[in-house]
This record gives C-alpha cells, structure tokens and sequence, in this order.
C-alpha cells in the first residue's frame, strides 16, 4: 500500500492560508470530503468535521514540533482519506509542546483499521524531520509539484508500527548537578512522574516521583499492610532535609528502560505493564530522541 495512491495534488493544502485551528479543520475537512473514500461512502464536510471535532475533544491531535494530525475513524468507509496541508503561517494548536504548527495531515481511516491512520502519521511525520525536505515543500507552487517530491520517496504504508513512530521530544531533562530541590520544582511544573537526568545527551539515570516521596520513609514502611499504628508520623520531615542539601546525582536510580527506535508495539507495553517502567526513553547511539509512557501509549495506540 503506497502513500502515493491517496496522497493526491487535490488533496495537498499548499500556502494553505488560516486564522486559527478552527479555520484549519474546517479548511481540511472540505478538502479530505471530496476524497475517494469519502465519496464513495457518502461521507459529507459535515459529518467529518463533526468527527474531527469530537476527537480533538477527547485530546489535542498536535503532537508538536510544528505538527498536527487530526483524524477520525469511521465505520462506513473501505478506504483511508488524506488531506496535506503545509501553513502560510503558523497557528496555534493546542499542541502538548506549547508550540505553533505550520504542517497538518488530516487522515480519515476504516473504524475496523485505526492503526492505518497511525501509520500515515509516522510515515508523514518522519518526512517532514528529515534533512530539508520540508524547506523543499516550502519553495514549491502547487499540490501536484508536492505529490511528484512525495511519490518519488515511494513512501510504503505496509510497516510495522516501531517507538519511532509513538514516541514524543522530552518536556523536560534534568543534570546530574542540578540541585534536588529545583529539579523537583521543574517536574511538579511540567506534571511529571518521572525525567531523564542526562550528561553530554546521554540518559545516565531517572528521577522518579516514587523515589522522591520514598526519600523521608524508612524501609520497613515498605513492607507493612497498614500504617494505622504510626498515623501521625511525618514521613516528609527528612525528606525536605535530604531535598535541601541534595543534588540529582545523589538520588537518581540507573534502572532505567532504554529501548531503540525500532523497538516493537510488543516490547513498549512489556517494559510499561510488566515491568513496571514509568517511562522508556528512546535512544539511538547513547543519545535520547524521545520518551514514550503510558498515556501516551493509550492515545497513540488505543484511542487513536
């Protein structure tokens, strides 16, 4: 299955001109209805943006670096739908990297094959980020000079869905010399349960929300079946001493998941679930190129 057979000229947004998100998915959505698979099942720009909508809902589709995927599943069509649109100017999105985005892809896919719509995604996603392929797009005139660049990559859509395609850039790293107190500031800022502390790009370790609330309890506590009996014990009293007078180093834990952009669907969840890792950073000759957790698994995978 090629990119190339339902990524059309008609269906690439070219300088694509819009105010906000909501003037994008309204743009995409008429553009994505004349689409085979929307005619064919009859699928109107009213009911798609319904839908569209009522997955952004559910959570953000921007998934950032300047990239948005919204998409939907439908239970009437036999085929996938792609629309293309590169901005004229960057909007606000509502990524989860706080930042604008200038290329969306909108994709709508059969409700029995949602990992279809995952797989344009990455496949898209990863032409974008790769060398300048982007300023290429840029400098072009129409949506069949695009559709020409694409289908000379020969883009195939029968692939294997890998942690390069799921993963997401960190939010936040710590240093092995960075105060204990500041980095658990920063983690309590971005909602974090658990950051990579790296050295020269390297992960050499993890601080997790687990070791610091475990940080002013005494071992014993870990083994009791109730704590009834000591109620009024302060368990945070050396904690904010050890906080005060630590450093990341002195309490980051190097059991850590590492895995390599090409790990399975089947390793993610094995290091998730039964391992029991908060998170796993995605590492590529020693360097971190991204981090997959749960949530983020349930919404690239179960909810997409």
């Amino acid at each position: 299955m090629k990119l190339e057979k339902y990524l059309t000229p008609e269906s690439i947004l070219l300088n694509a001109s819009v105010n906000d998100k909501t003037s994008l998915l309204n743009t995409m959505s008429e553009c994505i209805s004349k689409c085979k698979a929307a005619t064919d099942a009859g699928l109107d720009h009213k009911t798609i943006i319904e839908a569209i909508e009522k997955r952004e809902e559910q959570s953000s589709t921007g998934i950032g670096d300047g990239f948005a995927f919204p998409h939907a599943r439908f239970a009437n069509i036999n085929s996938i739908g792609i629309c293309l649109a590169v901005l004229k100017k960057a909007v606000d999105y509502n990524s989860f990297d706080k930042q604008p985005i200038d290329v969306a892809c909108m994709v709508i896919v059969p409700e029995k094959k949602p990992t279809l719509a995952l797989k344009v995604m990455s496949q898209i996603a990863r032409m974008f980020s790769c060398g300048d392929f982007a300023e290429q797009v840029k400098n072009l005139k129409t949506g069949a000079e695009v559709a020409k660049l694409i289908n000379k990559l020969k883009i195939d859509l029968d692939i294997s869905i890998t942690a390069v395609d799921i993963m997401r850039p960190p939010l936040l790293t710590l240093k092995p010399d960075m105060p204990l107190k500041e980095a658990t500031r920063y983690m309590a800022d971005h909602q974090m349960t658990a950051a990579p502390v790296l050295e020269n790009k390297r992960v050499v370790g993890e601080i997790s929300a687990t070791q610091l609330f475990l940080l002013g309890i005494p071992d014993f506590f870990t083994q009791l079946k109730s704590v009834s009996f000591i109620s009024d014990f302060d368990p945070f009293e050396k904690y904010f001493y050890e906080e005060a007078h630590s450093k990341v180093a002195d309490l980051m834990n190097d059991d850590f998941c590492a895995l390599a952009p090409d790990a399975t669907v089947m390793e993610m969840v094995f290091a998730l679930i039964v391992q029991k890792y908060p998170k796993i950073y995605i590492v590529k000759d020693g360097i971190l190129e991204g981090i997959i957790d749960q949530p983020l698994m349930l919404e690239r995978i179960i909810n997409i």
